[in-house]
């Protein structure tokens, strides 16, 4: 008897528990699934960034295809004549 007494309250205190509780439950399942849906846009946005660095090239190898390029062409804003060296020295 005593076993179905006490059982009969936990069932009284759960149901008293859920009734007071079942706006924080919402509000709990809210911010969970507000968090998961984070988590996944998240989650395509790397798989996004991933499948882009999967169709770009090694950049090592397009930095050393830049640099190149950029060597072999002069400067248009440098003269290409050497500077003429002054007899400055000699004035003495």
């Amino acid at each position: 008897m005593d076993g179905e007494t006490a059982s009969l309250g936990d069932e009284q205190m759960a149901g008293s528990r859920a009734a007071a509780g079942g706006g924080t439950d919402t509000t709990g399942k809210h911010r969970i699934l507000a968090e998961l849906k984070r988590v996944e846009q998240e989650s395509r946005f790397l798989e996004e960034e991933l499948e882009e660095l999967d169709k770009t090239e090694n950049v090592s190898t397009i930095c050393d295809e830049l640099l190149k390029f950029m060597e072999a062409r002069p400067d248009p804003l440098l003269s290409n004549k050497q500077p003429h060296k002054s007899n400055m020295g000699s004035m003495v």
